[in-house]
């Protein structure tokens, strides 16, 4: 059913973790057209520890394939930096508000603090005022790639689909990879724009199924040039409103190493890879004979309470050039990869059910039968703990859980149980009915860690999906040392 809205959904039938493997297909199309050259978005480094950086949100002028619009924008760029921290670092980010409605900042998969000046999302920055962020990071936090949105309840998926996101890269995730040293590294951040009269309009996606504009890095089509042999590191992120992307490069594998911020414990295989809405993976891409290869997001249609939309090419590799000499064996052998522990073979102390549910004209959303509401606590969670969570799906459209400061690894999906890989901060839920063979709503079965400290404070899960989460699906949790917690504020 089209509703103006942009639930999810897929076209085959059985989810696995939250990617598809797939057959892939192989067009050395030489005559292919090509776009600009890629374009890494301009990175800023922390500087003896700290990285201190200031962003004005305000209305500013954009292009995208040629089109001119208005949109919100951090210091004016669609693809604003990409800030780049070690673990141990603090980022101060001083952010000014000049639009003319409230917003705020998220860190998106960070493990910190949820008090403030830190990783809080109940602040609410009004027009023209500002606020000065402080976030410390832990020494042991995670490496990998991160992001930063707007978390304004209510308005988030506008303020993402306007262009407020961007990139952040914590520590080195190939440092334990002595043959990867002095690779390319490529940083892809995906964004789609639906445009109306030169503008983003407020109510979110015009039609999920019209035309939208994909970009990468604020680029359409762009072209990455590679040598046969050629091994280099992508760093891919979905840090747009709504839409997943189901990539494919013509011709090639990739070797993903890296699934939202956590290093995997082995080189993991994919013809394809499926990337719900603020997901991020760390893919090796190694080139294979000359001609033009194209990254594809495919089609998607949602369940049948949801959507359908188009596919797009979003960039072209450009092989050509004299043969790599030696090239990188691939895939990495698993005795090179750090070990990671399996929380799903942790003692477990509470066992949850979280339901995602909507009514039927897919208008407002729900978790455990109730919309958001910033001033109740849903879940108290005793830091310590390793909780397991059933989180179950009994709409008619695909939906995708996240929970701040913290990571989880997916035990099962719909009674199968999943190879362990590594851990992750997002998750696909199979809508009802999506596989024959599983009686009742969809579900996946995580573990999630609340041992560190730093956790403590309210904070919020919810679908990842803008125009949910803005809709109603979203919960507090708060963690302390005992519950019942008392009041952080």
């Amino acid at each position: 059913m089209l509703n103006m809205r942009s639930g999810i959904g897929i076209s085959v039938v059985v989810v696995m973790m939250s990617f598809f493997i797939v057959g892939s297909c192989n067009n050395n199309d030489s005559k292919a057209p090509l776009g600009p050259t890629f374009q890494n978005p301009i990175q800023i480094s922390s500087v003896n520890g700290v990285l201190d950086v200031t962003y004005n949100a305000a209305v500013s002028p954009a292009e995208v394939d040629g089109k001119p619009f208005m949109s919100a924008q951090y210091n004016g760029m669609l693809a604003p930096p990409t800030l780049r921290v070690n673990p141990g670092d603090t980022l101060k980010l001083n952010l000014n508000n000049f639009l003319e409605m409230m917003t705020n900042m998220h860190y998106h998969g960070m493990n910190v603090s949820p008090l403030s000046p830190s990783d809080d999302v109940f602040i609410m920055i009004t027009p023209n005022s500002g606020f000065d962020y402080e976030v410390d990071i832990p020494e042991d936090h995670p490496e990998g790639m991160f992001y930063y949105h707007a978390h304004l309840f209510g308005i988030t998926e506008f303020q993402i689909m306007s262009g407020l996101s961007g990139g952040l890269i914590v520590g080195d995730i190939l440092a334990p990879f002595p043959q990867l040293d002095g690779i390319t590294e490529q940083i892809l951040y995906l964004k789609d724009f639906q445009l109306m009269d030169g503008e983003i309009p407020p109510e979110g996606m015009i039609d999920p199924s019209g035309p939208t504009n994909f970009t990468v890095n604020g680029q359409t089509n762009p072209t990455i040039t590679m040598r046969p042999g050629e091994t280099q590191f992508w760093q891919i992120g979905n840090i747009g409103a709504d839409l997943y992307y189901d990539l494919v490069l013509e011709g090639h594998l990739f070797y993903q190493i890296e699934r939202d911020g956590n290093r995997r414990n082995q080189t993991v295989e994919r013809n394809s890879i499926l990337m719900p809405t603020s997901s991020r993976v760390g893919v090796l891409v190694q080139a294979n004979e000359p001609g033009r290869y194209k990254l594809k997001a495919r089609k998607f249609t949602t369940g049948p309470q949801g959507d359908q939309y188009g596919g797009a090419t979003l960039l072209t590799v450009n092989v050509e050039g004299e043969p790599v000499q030696d090239p990188i064996t691939l895939p990495i052998p698993m005795n090179q990869f750090p070990p990671v522990e399996n929380l799903c073979d942790q003692e477990i102390a509470v066992d949850r059910e979280i339901v995602f549910s909507e009514t039927e004209d897919g208008n407002t959303f729900f978790i455990n039968g109730k919309e958001f509401d910033p001033e109740r606590v849903d879940t108290e969670v005793k830091i310590g703990d390793f909780e397991r969570w059933t989180v179950a799906n009994s709409s008619g459209e695909l939906h995708v859980f996240h929970i701040h400061l913290t990571d989880f690894v997916v035990c099962s999906v719909n009674g199968v149980e999943q190879p362990f890989v590594g851990k992750q901060d997002t998750v696909n839920v199979p809508y009802q009915g999506q596989d024959p063979d599983f009686e009742g709503p969809g579900e996946v079965v995580i573990v999630i860690d609340f041992t560190n400290p730093i956790i403590k404070g309210k904070s919020v899960y919810h679908c990842h999906i803008g125009e949910h989460e803005d809709n109603g699906m979203m919960a507090v949790f708060e963690a302390c040392e005992e519950p019942p917690c008392p009041d952080f504020d």
